[in-house]
């Protein structure tokens, strides 16, 4: 599934010509995977509770995999984008059940090292995808890119049907359909009007409809599940402090990280000049040393405990960010590696912790909707950080539009250096949120 998250992109302009269709319409093979994918996750976390883990699991591999089947089969785009909305369900239900199994299964001690394994294998993914991806897409097509997942899925289930075992809630509760409905639209409001606003600006009227809409649906969404008997999500959780500032801490660390994503290939190529291949190797150096030290992570979380070696890592992170700002296009190969090596060293000493800190305290009847909460935290951070930094990157480097730059170098290196001064406070905020001493008490 990470490995189809991180390649699809790359197929679009040969699908555009394929399915005879526009580059808008072409936004949307992306984009509804992502909508589906946030709209559901916390709904399949909770259902995880209380119907069981592993049977939504298992469903959500065959799911992907069945939809990977048709994507590679369709033969238009309103199919094609129909099958990928169906795959996005299926990601939401592995993604929001993944962790809540793994904890689970696993004893209290080695629940980081673990973790740290899940965070592997995520990171082992986003970086092979780009290379696997480029490689099917010129030897067989776009189509082999999605039928790829087949065998992978296949094994996936075989082993998961074996292997998987949960929990299930042994009391007959009601499931909160008008809760359900009313989070997946509010979270779709928010998702829509975020990729509006790098359109379309943040003064347009329908943008400023849609976040509006969020606003009023999350209220409402507050509201009724504090009338409710057997709500989707029971408010009360988020007054345990330890959960709520570490998934505002989350939210925070990926609307920074996903910072490095998508603004370096910009910066490399337009401000230092580099080609297209060795931006290539130089964006796969992040996710690399995150495979490498991943599950390094888990056992010192283990070992030290999470929230110290949580804390420590946003401070990292803050530190990489703060020397990013600093990057001039005189600066090599390695001076841009040192930099990013730091913020990668942050981020894999983060998220293995923050795993853990919050999988580990979490009830029996609750480790899915928690699960899901740390997928959908980092999910809007994503989301939040593509649209608000990349605007921000476009203003200060002079041009309309992100994905249209043709600013001078040095415009686009005062932009890249002054986005990334700006992640460095937000990720000091995230530390003060997480702060060990901060917390203490709610332990």
């Amino acid at each position: 599934m990470n490995l189809d998250t991180s390649i699809v992109s790359l197929g679009l302009p040969t699908m555009i010509k394929s399915f005879k269709t526009t580059f808008a319409s072409a936004q949307w093979f992306v984009l509804v995977y992502l909508l589906v994918l946030t709209a559901s996750i916390t709904t399949a976390g909770r259902l995880g509770d209380l119907v069981g883990k592993r049977k939504l699991y298992l469903a959500g591999i065959a799911i992907f995999t069945i939809a990977s089947l048709f994507c590679g089969e369709a033969d238009s785009a309103t199919l094609f984008i129909l099958f990928r909305g169906l795959q996005g369900l299926g990601a939401a239900l592995i993604l929001a059940l993944s962790m809540a199994i793994a904890t689970e299964m696993t004893p209290k001690n080695r629940l980081g090292r673990v973790m740290g394994v899940l965070s592997t294998i995520t990171a082992l993914g986003i970086a092979s995808g780009p290379t696997i991806g480029g490689l099917l897409l010129s030897a067989f097509g776009w189509q082999s890119m999605f039928l790829v997942n087949i065998p992978f899925g296949i094994i996936a289930f075989g082993l998961g049907y074996k292997y998987v075992s949960s929990s299930t809630s042994k009391k007959t509760i009601a499931i909160d359909w008008a809760g359900i409905i009313l989070l997946a639209i509010t979270l779709s409001a928010y998702c829509i009007a975020m990729t509006m606003i790098e359109k379309r600006g943040v003064n347009n009227p329908y943008t400023l409809t849609l976040l509006m809409g969020s606003i009023i649906g999350l209220f409402a969404f507050i509201q009724l599940e504090k009338r409710k008997k057997h709500p989707l999500i029971n408010i009360a959780i988020f007054k345990n402090k330890l959960i709520s500032k570490n998934l505002i801490a989350t939210v925070l660390v990926y609307t920074v990280i996903i910072t490095t994503v998508i603004l370096p290939p910009f910066y490399l190529s337009k401000g230092a000049n580099y080609s297209l291949v060795q931006v290539g190797l130089i964006m796969s150096f992040g996710p690399l040393l995150t495979v490498a030290l991943s599950i390094y992570a888990g056992k010192i979380a283990d070992k030290y405990g999470a929230k110290n070696v949580m804390f420590y890592a946003v401070i990292a992170i803050a530190i990489g960010c703060f020397c990013m700002s600093t990057i001039t296009p005189t600066a090599n190969i390695a001076g841009y590696l040192w930099r990013i090596g730091i913020i990668a060293l942050g981020l894999n000493f983060f998220k293995t912790p923050n795993n853990t800190v919050v999988m580990e305290i979490a009830q029996a009847d609750q480790r899915g909707l928690l699960s899901s909460f740390l997928s959908l935290s980092r999910i809007l951070g994503q989301i939040t950080g593509t649209t608000v930094m990349g605007v921000i990157f476009a203003v200060l480097s002079g041009v309309s539009n992100i994905s249209q730059i043709n600013s001078s170098r040095q415009s686009i290196t005062y932009g890249f250096d002054k986005v990334f001064l700006i992640n460095a406070f937000i990720a000091l905020l995230s530390a003060l949120l997480i702060y060990p001493k901060s917390v203490k008490q709610n332990v």
